[in-house]
């Protein structure tokens, strides 16, 4: 044996075999920086395909994306994006290939036809996972603790079966030029799509990820691409969608004893109770604009899950009703050019301006806040949920942020319109200033009761019991 490549060997070993997760590979992140600079062109060169230099039964293959990366084209499958045309890494590389090999021997681990091997380097240390094309889940060679992987928790080992798959999915996604997938695997996803299309067609709190509209446009893309299955541009979408479907059905427990049926049904346990004696003063204090809110908010983020579509629907209806108060806040405003003409109370005019102003500013507020998580998708809009949600009060707070334009402007329109009682005392009798005022608040009253979801009781004296032989 070479001197120097058994220093180098006894040097490789020092390091650690380390599993991970295809989640956790860091594909999207710069590892270096390259500089652009001039060349020259040589004769002639391109005209035939330069030298590679890489090991024996290596080959180099390009991501559709550009991301290139190495498989090994004999015995067990290896792939890696580390950089074999460096000596150093493809030493590095087979070391660690053949040492996953001999502990898989050690520890009576048989190691399936169709499975594959992923490497990646991380200083001294190798991070490392198996996958299985035939039972669509990940692998490794010794015990290992969902926590510290970074996966998802779970209730059953088929829903962990679920998570692993996900992560199957995921690597099937960066690695797809060199295998092709069975016909079944794109079949199977056209009839998911075309049962979500009816799904979400008929419900509107299905629990498929995504809307009609895009599932149309799947759908098609799929039909079309059913004879291309063996291309890698093919394979990487039909993988990360089933990658989007599998993390769909561990969210809703696909196959569990309690399924999720319905987006606004919660299946998890809360470990902390939500605080519920402040609800009934906010609703007061915001003349009850703040309740729509809390309650879109609470459905948009069940067992701490987010749809996409539900959210970018949200946040357009919120800037919207923002952008109208707004508007209705300046008219508001300029409608107190009468105060100075007329025989009025400075002191609500004071007050109702100003609150006509906090309506105009905090409208603002939130649309500047806002702009940018309009059609942010779902995982922005977790991210943002997760970090806005508190603990005690949940999204109670928010729900008054978010309601606070209208019920700024709603108060400072009862405080302008009642100095209407103020000109009417002033230019009629008192007991006819109160009959008019009683008029228009029972008209309000009547409006009120007429449109409003939360009925006025009924005296006992005036209800009758339902004769059960007449409902029959």
């Amino acid at each position: 044996m070479n001197p120097s490549s058994q220093f180098n060997e006894e040097k490789i070993s020092s390091g650690s075999l380390i599993p991970t997760i295809p989640a956790n590979t860091g594909r999207y992140e710069v590892r270096v920086k390259v500089e652009r600079s001039y060349t020259t062109i040589q004769p002639g060169m391109f005209l035939s395909h330069l030298p590679t230099y890489l090991p024996p039964k290596w080959c180099e293959t390009v991501h559709p994306e550009g991301q290139r990366y190495f498989h090994r084209t004999s015995g067990l499958c290896v792939v890696t994006d580390s950089c074999l045309q460096e000596a150093k890494v493809a030493e590095q590389i087979r070391f660690w290939a053949e040492k996953v090999e001999q502990l898989a021997k050690e520890r009576d681990c048989q190691i399936p036809e169709t499975a594959e091997l992923y490497l990646q380097l991380s200083g001294e240390d190798c991070n490392y996972y198996l996958v299985d094309h035939a039972t669509r889940t990940i692998f490794w060679l010794e015990p290992c603790d969902t926590a510290e992987l970074g996966l998802h928790p779970t209730i059953s080992a088929s829903h962990l079966q679920l998570v692993l798959e996900t992560q199957y999915w995921s690597h099937v996604e960066s690695f797809c030029m060199h295998r092709a997938l069975p016909e079944k695997a794109i079949n199977d996803l056209i009839l998911i799509f075309t049962h979500g299309l009816a799904d979400t067609l008929s419900s509107a709190l299905s629990t498929f990820p995504y809307e009609s509209k895009e599932c149309e446009k799947y759908l098609n893309l799929l039909k079309s691409s059913r004879d291309q299955i063996s291309e890698g541009c093919i394979i990487t979408m039909v993988a990360r969608l089933w990658g989007v479907i599998t993390y769909a059905r561990y969210e809703t427990h696909y196959g569990q004893e309690q399924a999720r049926l319905s987006r606004d049904t919660s299946i998890l346990v809360d470990e902390v109770s939500e605080v519920q004696w402040t609800k009934p003063i906010l609703s007061f204090v915001t003349l009850r604009t703040y309740e729509p809110y809390l309650r879109r908010l609470d459905g948009l983020y069940v067992d701490r899950f987010v749809y996409g579509c539900d959210w970018d629907s949200f946040m357009a209806s919120c800037i919207k009703t923002w952008q109208h108060i707004f508007v209705a806040s300046v008219g508001l405003l300029l409608l107190h050019v009468f105060c100075f003409f007329l025989p009025l109370s400075p002191s609500l005019a004071c007050v109702s301006s100003g609150l006509s102003s906090l309506a105009l500013m905090t409208s603002v507020l939130l649309i500047y806040r806002h702009e940018e998580l309009d059609k942010a998708g779902a995982a922005p809009a977790h991210d943002f949920l997760q970090t806005i949600c508190s603990t005690r009060f949940k999204f109670q707070g928010v729900a008054l942020t978010y309601a606070a334009p209208k019920a700024f402007f709603l108060w400072s329109l009862v405080t302008f319109f009642s100095q209407w009682a103020i000109l009417l005392c002033q230019h009629l009798s008192f007991h006819h200033a109160a009959i008019c005022v009683a008029i228009v608040l029972a008209v309000l009253v009547s409006f009120q009761y007429a449109t409003s979801s939360v009925k006025l009781t009924r005296p006992a004296l005036f209800t009758k019991t339902k004769d059960e032989a007449s409902m029959v």
